[in-house]
C-alpha cells in the first residue's frame, strides 16, 4: 500500500467535495508554515496532521482505499469559516459581474446628460442585488458611460449638516447598443420582460 500517495489521494477528495482547492488548503496551513500545493508524492508526518486536521479528522481516517468524504458540519470551526468565507467572497464577484448588466438595462432609455444618484437606480434592481448600496462606475459594461459631476444630492429628510448627500453622476453619452445587447444577454428573461412592461406602464401613465 502506497500510503502517502492515498493519504494525498484522499484529501485531494475530501477538498473537492467542500468546494476546497489546493490554494485554499494552503491558506488553511499558513499558520504553520506547510504548503500542501507543492506535496507530489510526499508528506511529512507533521504536514498530514496538520492538514487532516483542516477536516478535524486524524490521519489514519485518509489511509482508506474506500475512502468517502466529510460534510461541511463535521470538519474544524476554522475550515467552516473559512469555506463560508469564501463563498460570500464568490457571491459577491458575482454580484458585480451582474449587477451592471442591470444597471444598463435601467439606463438605457436615459438621454445623453441625464443626471442621477445611486438610489435612483438601486431600488430597480433585482431582489438581493437591489441591496447593495453602491456601483462601480468604472468597471465592465458601465465604463466610460458616466461622469462623477463632483455635486451631491441629499434627502429631504437628511438634516445632518455633516452629510453631503449622494455623488450626482451624469451620462455622458447614450448607452450603446452592443452594450445593451450585451447586457440583455446576462439578466434574467423574466426580469426584463417585467421591467419593460413596468415602463411601458410607466410611460403610458405621463402620456
Amino acid at each position: 500500500m502506497d500510503i502517502p500517495n492515498i493519504f494525498l489521494k484522499n484529501i485531494e477528495i475530501a477538498g473537492k467535495h467542500l468546494g476546497l482547492s489546493a490554494i485554499d488548503i494552503d491558506n488553511l496551513l499558513i499558520k504553520h508554515h506547510l504548503k500542501y500545493s507543492s506535496l507530489k508524492k510526499k508528506v511529512s508526518l507533521e504536514a498530514a496532521y496538520y492538514i487532516s486536521r483542516i477536516f478535524n479528522r486524524a490521519i489514519e481516517d485518509f489511509i482508506d482505499d474506500n475512502f468517502q468524504p466529510f460534510e461541511l458540519n463535521t470538519v474544524s470551526i476554522e475550515t467552516q469559516q473559512y469555506i463560508q468565507q469564501k463563498s460570500t467572497n464568490e457571491k459577491t464577484k458575482v454580484i458585480s459581474s451582474f449587477i451592471n448588466a442591470y444597471v444598463i438595462i435601467i439606463i438605457k432609455n436615459f438621454p445623453k446628460g441625464t443626471q442621477f444618484v445611486n438610489s435612483d437606480i438601486i431600488p430597480k434592481l433585482p431582489p438581493v442585488l437591489n441591496l447593495e448600496t453602491s456601483i462601480d462606475w468604472t468597471s465592465g459594461l458601465l465604463k466610460g458611460l458616466v461622469n462623477n459631476t463632483s455635486t451631491f444630492r441629499k434627502s429631504e429628510n437628511d438634516k445632518d449638516p455633516r452629510n453631503r448627500g449622494e455623488a450626482i453622476y451624469e451620462l455622458n453619452m447614450e448607452v450603446p447598443e452592443h452594450t445593451i445587447m450585451k447586457a440583455i444577454k446576462k439578466v434574467d428573461a423574466q426580469w426584463l420582460k417585467e421591467f419593460e412592461e413596468n415602463l411601458k406602464d410607466f410611460d403610458g401613465e405621463e402620456a
